[in-house]
């Protein structure tokens, strides 16, 4: 049955291709415009902007001459968009790595200096001169708290201590925020103290006017996986109109420092669909399928709410199994089984969520963690590998590449000749591959070949002439990168994903 399958994909998306490429042609332009949102769409250049790319978030850790080879590298196999962190919040000057801001005593000093902002600088410029378009995250709800490691992340894989910056989540963010301006404080004080917010704003500034004329940018994303609690506990107050109310005023925020680029809430794409709304005219109605915490705002967090702000250009949603259950559990379903197809529900119901709102939606992150990377695999609000004797929950590697297949497929693809064939294979593939998803991002991209790490030492720009420094990888957070976003199942690139037609 599988391998039917695989042929009824490969022949439904050459089929489909065939036609696009008729219709639309890749944005060969030179990162000269700024891309725009309306009537549901991406567009760059005035043309139609469909978009595969990757996550990065510890692309500024590293040296001139390995943020050109990094980009170099992605976009040498078509990927167009890179999401990456553009905040690095400590508490203490480190010994070595960049920093952005100190976060103590009550106080936020941003560090302008050449292992400050100025390493963002080098990152902007290395992506804008391979065409690729940045989307700038600044903060992250995850911060879980540790003392401060002696070094920056390195060739080290595994240690009682992992160097700075490894983790996705040892950046600052939030948390980092609260410990520092209310200490014992509840996670969701920083979407409502006065001297918080400022003081993210204040670094809102500095970042987004930074950037604000440069075309290598396409969008501004508040918070990475916005929510009511994360390594600090949420109050009792905290509801979904908390966050939106702080999200359209950071927003708001931004477009007047900054009206050409794009921003979105960043948030994983829960709903609250019985919640009261401030800025939605509109709701998904609710029906059997669309039960538990994913739906009903125990996340804090009304979707359709945040994409209706008007400062909110397009929505968000992230796909990571090992993080969060989407959907109730399944009887008589292996958990392999019912997480690629919960991916796939995902974003049907968001794809659903763009028509009905006319705005686009970027999936944001992607990514399930098979066997051979488990032993990699972080949650969200830890800072240590998995521990000896912890079961593995990881995939086969099959799944890992039908699960980019799935879901990838499911943002625009509608071989409709072969849905018959596809019914009996899985009840939620219908939905998925007429879906309306625009832009599709893989969890993490795995640089080889990196010689620096965390440091700004002139030494390590003599790397192109390959002398005796040891190469190494960029941290490997279990969810592990491919240049296809299909897989096995249709051999179809990164480019002929962005060129293909849009739903019929």
């Amino acid at each position: 049955m599988f391998i039917r399958l695989q042929i009824c994909l490969a022949l439904a998306v050459h089929v489909l291709l065939a036609a696009g490429s008729q219709l639309f042609q890749r944005d060969n332009a030179t990162a000269s415009a700024f891309v725009t949102a309306g009537n549901g769409i991406f567009q760059l250049n005035g043309k139609y902007f469909r978009f595969y790319g990757t996550n990065a978030y510890w692309a500024h850790m590293t040296t001139d001459y390995d943020l050109d080879m990094t980009f170099h590298d992605i976009a040498t196999i078509g990927f167009k968009v890179v999401r990456t962190w553009a905040f690095n919040d400590v508490c203490d000057k480190p010994q070595s790595g960049p920093y952005f801001q100190i976060l103590k005593g009550g106080k936020a000093t941003i560090n302008e200096g050449a292992d400050g902002l100025q390493r963002l600088d080098k990152l902007v410029a290395a992506a804008d001169k391979y065409g690729i378009k940045l989307i700038l995250t600044l903060t992250n709800n995850w911060n879980p708290e540790r003392q401060m490691p002696s070094v920056a992340w390195n060739r080290r894989e595994f240690s009682k201590e992992l160097p700075r910056g490894y983790l996705q989540n040892d950046y600052g963010g939030i948390d980092a925020y609260v410990r520092n301006f209310h200490p014992g404080g509840t996670h969701d004080l920083f979407y409502t103290d006065r001297t918080i917010i400022e003081a993210f704003k204040n670094y809102v500034k500095a970042v987004v006017t930074r950037y604000s004329q440069h075309p290598a940018v396409m969008a501004w994303e508040l918070g990475n996986d916005l929510r009511c609690s994360s390594t600090l506990k949420a109050s009792n107050n905290c509801n979904p109109q908390t966050i939106t109310r702080w999200a359209a005023e950071i927003s708001k925020y931004i477009k007047e420092l900054d009206h050409k680029h794009l921003v979105t809430a960043g948030d994983s794409g829960f709903y609250c669909l019985e919640c009261p709304k401030l800025f939605a005219k509109t709701s998904t109605p609710k029906r059997p399928a669309l039960e538990g915490p994913s739906f009903d705002g125990s996340y804090g967090i009304d979707t359709e709410d945040l994409v209706s702000i008007p400062s909110i250009d397009f929505g968000s949603l992230q796909i990571s199994p090992e993080q969060i259950q989407l959907f109730p559990v399944l009887k008589k379903v292996k958990p392999a089984t019912q997480a690629i197809g919960d991916g796939g529900k995902w974003i049907e119901v968001h794809s659903q969520t763009s028509i009905l709102l006319k705005k686009p939606e970027a999936l944001l992150s992607s990514g399930i963690v098979p066997k051979t990377n488990w032993k990699y695999f972080v949650p969200n609000d830890q800072s240590t590998f998995q521990p000896d004797g912890v079961p593995c929950h990881g995939v086969e590697r099959f799944q890992v590449e039908y699960s980019i297949t799935y879901w990838a497929s499911g943002a625009r693809f509608a071989p409709l000749i072969f849905l018959p064939a596809l019914i009996n294979f899985h009840p939620t593939f219908i939905a998925a591959i007429n879906g309306n998803v625009d832009g599709v991002l893989q969890a993490n991209w795995l640089q080889t070949g990196l010689t620096s790490h965390g440091t700004t030492n002139p030494i390590w720009d003599r790397r192109a002439k390959r002398q005796s420094a040891p190469l190494g990888n960029s941290p490997n957070n279990g969810y592990p990168s491919d240049p296809r976003y299909e897989g096995a199942a249709t051999g179809q690139t990164a480019e002929q994903f962005a060129s293909s037609a849009p739903p019929v």
